[in-house]
């Protein structure tokens, strides 16, 4: 080519191949026609920088063959005009010379404004994704998009200034990935390599599925855990220093505010406080996350080295969690698979050529940004502050090599089953997950499900009533939410996929002020709708599924509340709420909001105040069914709570469940809210309604009726004499 590009540009991958781009675009007139763009990136990006020789590739108008070293077709590339972004009739003839070429492993088409590259996929690998929209089948040839570059925006980048800085880490990895059509790396030997190799192991099966829980237990446990715990205890060195240096700075700034009046200081002192601050950004970073959890954690209990080791854990456990999640829209076709082993070669490869440091962590940021075009997730991120690490992005690394041997390609629920089982052995710190279901979908915990019948919580329920949404304020591991869901897709299974995941966002909502619960229950909640998701956007592409309805925030600070907990017209507010005791509530603005409740009495426990709470959630008639600590019945503590219950609810079932709870043994209260509108009077002058309740001693016992005329500020005495005979079953 006689003229040379108008960018400056280096001796890196990405940068040589947008320099050959823009090369071919300067030789060109301003009237080139299709064969003259064809002709030019034959020349300069194919041949100059994927090392096509002369006689490796013939130019057919719009259409150029490449060959192998076997003589073989190896790409077809299908050349579109000069200021055409519309670049279908080119895709169209590029897939039609492939037709002819059953070698060709990539299908080109575009030119010097936009390029789509699509990799060709095999018999088998075609048959199973038959119905995903990303597959573009054409002329019998079936592929799936590789990368597709903006041209006209990366050689307006490069024309600024060096790609290293002007280029997003999305448009580098777009162009890193043409490193595949290199002519050393294709042959006809490996034309029909597909996704599940002989040495991926699918999760569809109990022995993969088992095998990858596994796999992902070790990552968290062996590789990601003693990474963490070491990036962060250098990062809590660095914190005690920046607090005394950036002390200094703002002094600094303060005392030039307080100069003659000038300005001129404050400036460069202000500069000073700012460098320092985004030096250590990691840092100040961790300190957020890390109180965020023990705060939303109710940690305040344990020694700050125990927090420490348990945050490590969590760090390390949502770092393998979002691996997963990536992998399992990926197997859902909602992403394209990009968190790969492969992937991570190729990024740090190109940022190697381009004089730039990237790697895993990087990777995972990209990755992170592509998953909000399809689902934008509403948990806290405890993790962002260790992916800069280098010990960090290493074993998340290996992670993704090792989630390399599994394919995810099977039901979307089985990436559900995975995760659940990968929750019950890992066990991460601050999280009940007996409940976490087994890889048969099976659930150990019989308590949702209890729980749920006896609040009129089924499936043949009328969900479609304006008082029949429902609230978990302590969504814990998300079990009860889950269940919720399930019966609520039940009732919803003759709709369309999208109604139903219109029906979860709108009639559930869950809260818990521990960000790690959050993120878990969103977790679940998003694999268990995959299979909905996919099937709302093969119907609709546009489709969007919105931030699942759980908020990380403490539901009983009123002053807090998102909308959905200001409401009050709940049909449901089900759950088990934490029963932790006064003396180990933080003190503080959290202990000041608790203690104005009602039911905040001598060594109360949190469980009674959920019970006060949900008397303002719950519309008239609507339905409490909470697992609460069952010592409230007996003790001086739960005055207060025996005095106000009556005037609140109905009471319909009351059985004592398995566990311990604030020191006792757990019940499950279900109970109806009645004279939502009338003021509450004196307990003395309080004459209840009479009527009877169910009361059994164990979940799965049978329960004997009792009379509400026990229920007095005085100890519940279930012995002594009444009139529950009055009320027999």
């Amino acid at each position: 080519m006689s003229r040379r590009s108008r960018g400056a540009y280096g001796e890196g991958f990405v940068e040589r191949a947008v320099e050959a781009v823009d090369r071919g675009e300067a030789a060109l007139d301003g009237d080139a026609d299709v064969p003259a763009v064809a002709a030019a990136l034959s020349e300069t990006l194919f041949g100059d920088v994927l090392g096509y020789d002369a006689d490796a590739y013939e130019v057919d108008e719009r259409v150029v063959r490449f060959r192998g070293d076997d003589g073989a077709v190896v790409v077809t590339f299908a050349a579109a005009g000069r200021g055409e972004t519309d670049v279908g009739a080119a895709v169209v003839a590029a897939f039609e010379a492939a037709a002819d070429a059953p070698y060709v492993q990539y299908v080109v088409a575009g030119g010097v404004d936009r390029l789509l590259v699509f990799e060709r996929l095999g018999a088998e690998a075609a048959a199973e994704a038959a119905e995903a929209e990303d597959v573009r089948s054409v002329a019998g040839v079936d592929a799936t998009l590789h990368t597709e570059i903006p041209m006209a925006e990366v050689i307006a980048a490069g024309r600024e200034g060096p790609l290293s800085q002007t280029l997003r880490p999305g448009q580098q990895i777009a162009v890193a990935k043409l490193t595949a059509l290199r002519a050393v790396d294709l042959s006809a030997a490996d034309r029909y390599e597909t996704f599940d190799t002989p040495e991926r192991r699918t999760v569809a099966d109990d022995d993969g599925l088992e095998t990858l829980v596994g796999t992902l237990r070790d990552c968290v446990t062996d590789l990601l855990t003693p990474a963490v715990a070491d990036t962060q205890e250098r990062l809590a060195e660095e914190i005690s220093g920046f607090d005394d240096r950036a002390e200094e700075l703002r002094d600094e700034v303060a005392a030039a505010r307080r100069g003659d009046g000038d300005e001129t200081d404050t400036g460069p002192a202000r500069r000073r406080l700012l460098a320092h601050e985004r030096v250590h950004v990691d840092a100040r970073t961790l300190r957020a996350a890390y109180g965020t959890w023990v705060r939303g954690a109710g940690r305040t209990g344990f020694t700050p080295s125990e927090n420490r080791r348990a945050f490590a854990r969590v760090v390390a456990f949502q770092l393998v969690e979002e691996v997963l999640v990536v992998r399992a829209l990926s197997g859902a076709d909602l992403l394209d698979e990009t968190l790969t082993g492969d992937a991570v070669e190729r990024f740090e490869s190109a940022a190697e050529q381009l004089g730039v440091d990237r790697d895993a962590g990087d990777l995972l940021t990209l990755a992170r940004e592509r998953v909000t075009a399809v689902y934008d997730r509403r948990a806290p991120d405890l993790a962002e502050w260790a992916l800069d690490d280098e010990g960090v992005a290493e074993a998340l690394s290996r992670t993704v090599w090792y989630l390399d041997h599994f394919s995810f390609d099977a039901d979307p629920e089985r990436a559900a089953a995975a995760y659940d089982r990968l929750l019950a052995v890992v066990d991460p710190p601050g999280l009940d997950v007996a409940g976490a279901s087994d890889a048969d979908g099976s659930d150990d915990d019989p308590l949702p499900t209890a729980l749920l019948d006896s609040a009129g919580y089924t499936a043949d329920a009328d969900i479609d009533a304006a008082d029949a949404d429902l609230l978990d304020p302590a969504v814990g591991d998300g079990r009860y939410l889950l269940a919720a869901t399930d019966r609520l897709r039940e009732r919803l299974a003759d709709a369309d996929p999208s109604e139903r995941l219109r029906a979860v966002h709108e009639r559930l909502t869950g809260a818990s002020p521990d960000p790690l619960a959050c993120r878990v229950t969103e977790t679940r909640l998003l694999l268990r709708l995959l299979g909905d998701y996919r099937d709302a956007r093969w119907e609709d592409g546009d489709y969007t599924l919105a931030s699942l309805p759980v908020y990380c925030t403490d539901p009983l600070v009123r002053s807090h509340d998102p909308e959905p907990l200001a409401r009050d017209d709940y049909g449901f507010v089900v759950g088990a709420p934490p029963t932790t005791l006064r003396r180990d509530v933080a003190e503080g603005p959290l202990s000041e909001s608790y203690a104005d409740y009602e039911t905040a009495h001598y060594t109360y426990d949190t469980s009674a105040l959920y019970v006060e709470r949900a008397s303002e959630w719950l519309a008239e008639n609507g339905t409490l069914a909470l697992r609460v600590a069952g010592r409230f019945r007996d003790t001086r503590f739960g005055t207060r709570l025996r005095e106000r219950l009556p005037q609140w609810y109905r009471l319909e079932e009351l059985r004592e469940v398995d566990g311990v709870a604030a020191g006792g043994t757990p019940v499950l209260l279900v109970a109806r809210r009645f004279r939502k509108n009338e003021s509450l009077v004196d307990p003395g002058e309080y004459d209840p309604p009479t009527y009877g309740f169910a009361y059994a001693e164990r979940l799965d016992a049978e329960s004997v009726r009792r009379s509400s005329t026990r229920l007095t500020p005085d100890h519940w005495d279930w012995d002594a004499d009444g009139d529950d005979a009055d009320f027999a079953f």
